[in-house]
C-alpha cells in the first residue's frame, strides 16, 4: 500500500473551510465513487482501493490517503489532482 500526505494551507474561517471541503467531496463522490462522513473536524473518505482522511483546522487541510496495489501506479497523479483541487476549492 501507498501512501499520499498533503498539508494545504488555506486563509478561511473553519465554517468556510467545512463548506469548501463538503464541495470537494461531492465531487469525489460523484466522479469516483468516494463515500465520506464527517467526524468533528475529520472528513473520513472511503472506496474499494482508497481509505483517508482531510483534517481541517485554523489555518489548514490536512490530506492523508492510503491506496490500494491497484491504484499504487497513479499516485502522482492522484497527488496532484487532491493539489489542484484543494486549490480550487480553498483558494
Amino acid at each position: 500500500m501507498t501512501s499520499i500526505q498533503v498539508s494545504y494551507p488555506h486563509q478561511r474561517s473553519m465554517e468556510e473551510a467545512h463548506e469548501a471541503v463538503q464541495i470537494f467531496s461531492s465531487k469525489l463522490e460523484a466522479k469516483l465513487g468516494v463515500k465520506s462522513h464527517w467526524q468533528g473536524d475529520v472528513l473520513i473518505l472511503d472506496r474499494q482501493g482508497v481509505k483517508g482522511s482531510m483534517v481541517l483546522s485554523e489555518g489548514a487541510v490536512d490530506v492523508e490517503l492510503t491506496l490500494g496495489m491497484m491504484l499504487t501506479p497513479m499516485k502522482s497523479q492522484i497527488e496532484a489532482e487532491v493539489h489542484k483541487q484543494l486549490a480550487r476549492c480553498l483558494g
